[in-house]
């Protein structure tokens, strides 16, 4: 299935809403969880909000979106929005329709969003006049998870769990990504040739060697892997290496 969205607002005339919380910040925050989900779901998945720059004015900003998705040809297309009122008198989360099938995918979500954030469910709401929604070929359907200009909607905002509820409300899946300490990356250590180079002064009777170096630093070596270097002004450094891709360095003090 391919996918189309576009984040709200954010270019020249065509701003988001202000309150508690940022509308234009929190629509790409939660809503780029939504896609990086979806496409772990195996969904394609092409964006179609304008850029910032050149400023554009609603109408253009609004004939960018829809043009794109319709080229695009996709089967569905997300509006990602956050709603606004006045100041603490609305609260809860709604999913505007236009078509039968936008109105399953809006019951859908706004019942995961609910149940998994705590918004009041305002419920899908059929909204013929806006523009996104009337004039994308595909089922289109604008989420608004909760007001931005309400204290006790902003306090229940996660853009983790939001973002998974509106996912399973599309696909019928629950995928969640809690952050997990990356693992480390274990390079193996070189091995070198168990010569003696040339220009070098060898301790008589042994493999060991004494190596002045260009920069006026000394290495004391038992090996071109194993060695101490003594530096003008700084802490000798001690090099090792077994040969075996396996070794390492030390700043002694």
């Amino acid at each position: 299935m391919v996918i189309t969205y576009d984040f709200g607002h954010g270019t020249g005339q065509d701003r988001g809403a202000d309150g508690y919380r940022n509308e234009e910040h929190d629509c790409r925050e939660y809503g780029a969880l939504v896609v990086k989900k979806l496409q772990q779901l195996g969904y394609t998945c092409y964006d179609c909000t304008p850029s910032a720059s050149p400023a554009l004015t609603l109408g253009q900003s609004l004939a960018y979106r829809v043009n794109k998705a319709n080229s695009i040809g996709s089967q569905l297309h997300l509006c990602f929005h956050v709603n606004a009122y006045e100041t603490d008198k609305a609260e809860g989360c709604e999913v505007e329709y236009i078509s039968a099938l936008g109105k399953t995918y809006a019951d859908r979500i706004c019942s995961e969003m609910s149940n998994e954030l705590g918004f009041r469910n305002r419920e899908s709401q059929l909204r013929t006049g806006l523009y996104v929604l009337k004039y994308t070929n595909m089922t289109a359907i604008l989420i608004e998870p909760f007001f931005c200009d309400t204290k006790s909607d902003c306090n229940k905002y996660n853009p983790e769990k939001l973002a998974t509820a509106i996912v399973k409300g599309i696909t019928g899946q629950t995928i969640s990504n809690q952050p997990t300490a990356p693992k480390p990356v274990v390079q193996p250590v070189p091995t070198y040739p168990e010569t003696i180079p040339e220009g070098v002064f060898q301790i008589p009777g042994t493999k060991f060697y004494i190596e002045p170096r260009a920069d006026g630093d000394m290495g004391i070596h038992l090996d071109r892997g194993n060695y101490i270097t003594i530096r003008k002004g700084g802490a000798p450094v001690v090099v090792y290496n077994n040969n075996k891709g396996q070794g390492g360095s030390k700043v002694l003090f």
